[in-house]
């Protein structure tokens, strides 16, 4: 879920610095929570919303930590809190530690048979540096962030009532239903914390927790909850009531795509370079510009930028794009397409030329070491005289000062040089030449030698 992360960092960006709370972010900030944390008791409703938003930041966060970072500002903004009274959040902090979860089967079979454990609903915590620091058991981010049945809770979401809180996240499981079973009244009682006498009458237990819960829960998300009651069978007393609601016309989270999702965010902060500004007006306006038109933008700007035409600013072309709905036509991408077909054309061509080029080379080479080689041979088998002799017209070819400029030498110095790896070759090759040139001069004459004459005693072979 790091796309809700990002997405709670880009509207805290956006959204705190002009003062709107989180109540005004998109439903889509939220994540997909475990059913079983519905059964949270003992708990304030500001605890809850403590605890709603740590573990929101655990699910955005793919690895288990050590440890938990999140900048205070953002943390205060997602508990839609601007209070800088740190006394309270420390009483908060204390209460969700004192807590505990049960994480156990399933609640309609609640016997040995089913494994269970109750685990602190949040460990150590800090306010260091600007950041809110905690930390959680291993057991507890595994079931955060791998829940098996889960629903999704919107963190925009915020109750001024716990009753309202608590019946909210109990509906949450059935939501895709839109109608939940019949709960007993006394177990109803009980998770809203209701078991003093006051509320043992069903009317006041209707009147002051029921309905205030139902009222607000139909006021701050839109969700149309009505309550309907069963009587105890043979007699007039209230003994089980449901909650049921219409599916068609919500706006559920989990039907709706995230209004930045995590790959579409990723690639227009990285590759497009959108700042907060622009970020803030796709988000305003995702009913026109939904995930497909931006799609469209965004190749049509990867186009057009192939094509040379982005001079200054992708990300300023792309909003331009998006705003005015522009478009790759199927007759660009058929051009597109033909331009790469002989794109691809000119680049296998030139491969087969550098292929050819390097062969060539490679056998060029090869023949200049037999030829240096050659060269080399017949050299051995001359007098010193004779050897000095051709060193020293070796000296004499207009390529010689350059090799000697490579060795940092005087030109006279090179035949000092020869079986330096820079002039060996060279030398072999000049002399393999003279040998070449001596054979085809002769005509079968051997007694020619390599300059021309006839051998003397000191240059047989």
């Amino acid at each position: 879920m790091e796309d809700s992360r990002q997405l709670a960092l880009v509207l805290f960006d956006t959204l705190s610095p002009t003062g709107r709370g989180v109540d005004e972010a998109p439903k889509a900030l939220g994540f997909r929570r475990s059913n079983a944390f519905v059964r949270i008791v003992d708990l304030s409703l500001a605890g809850r919303r403590l605890v709603d938003v740590a573990y929101f930041l655990v699910a955005s966060d793919p690895e288990l930590r050590k440890e938990y970072r999140v900048d205070y500002g953002l943390f205060k903004w997602l508990l839609a809190t601007t209070s800088e009274n740190r006394a309270h959040l420390k009483k908060l902090i204390r209460e969700a530690q004192k807590a505990a979860i049960e994480l156990n089967g399933p609640d309609v079979q609640d016997d040995n048979s089913h494994p269970w454990g109750s685990v602190p609903l949040m460990g150590p915590a800090f306010i260091s540096g600007g950041e809110f620091i905690f930390e959680l058991p291993e057991r507890l981010q595994k079931a955060i962030k791998n829940p098996q049945a889960t629903h999704f809770l919107s963190l925009r979401y915020v109750f001024k009532s716990i009753y309202s809180k608590i019946l909210y996240d109990r509906l949450q499981p059935y939501m895709d239903e839109g109608l939940t079973p019949w709960f007993d009244l006394d177990a109803l009682r009980a998770w809203l914390e209701c078991e003093k006498k006051t509320y043992s009458l069903f009317k006041h237990f209707r009147n002051k927790v029921l309905d205030v819960a139902v009222n607000e829960i139909v006021e701050v998300t839109g969700l149309k909850v009505a309550m309907v009651t069963q009587n105890v069978p043979g007699s007039k007393k209230i003994g089980h009531v449901r909650f049921k609601w219409d599916t068609s016309r919500q706006t559920d989270e989990q039907k709706t795509a995230f209004v930045v999702l995590k790959n579409t965010y990723e690639t227009l902060r990285n590759e497009f370079a959108l700042n907060q500004s622009e970020f803030d007006e796709i988000i305003k306006n995702r009913t026109t510009l939904t995930d497909e038109r931006i799609q469209q933008a965004m190749e049509y700007t990867r186009h057009q930028a192939a094509a040379g035409k982005v001079r200054l600013r992708a990300g300023g072309y792309f909003m331009k794009a998006l705003r005015e709905g522009y478009l790759i036509g199927s007759l660009d991408k058929q051009i597109k397409a033909q331009f790469g077909e002989i794109e691809q054309l000119s680049k296998q061509a030139t491969k087969v030329k550098v292929t050819r080029e390097t062969k060539e080379n490679v056998d060029f080479t090869t023949r200049q070491q037999k030829e240096a080689l050659l060269g080399w041979e017949a050299y051995k088998t001359l007098s010193e005289d004779d050897q000095t002799t051709l060193a020293q017209e070796f000296c004499n070819l207009s390529s010689s000062p350059l090799i000697a400029r490579r060795l940092n030498i005087e030109i006279i110095d090179l035949p000092n040089h020869l079986s330096d790896p820079t002039v060996s070759t060279s030398f072999g090759c000049f002399i393999a030449n003279r040998v070449h040139k001596a054979a085809k001069a002769a005509k079968g004459d051997s007694s020619l030698n390599l300059f021309g004459d006839k051998q003397q005693s000191s240059m047989n072979a």
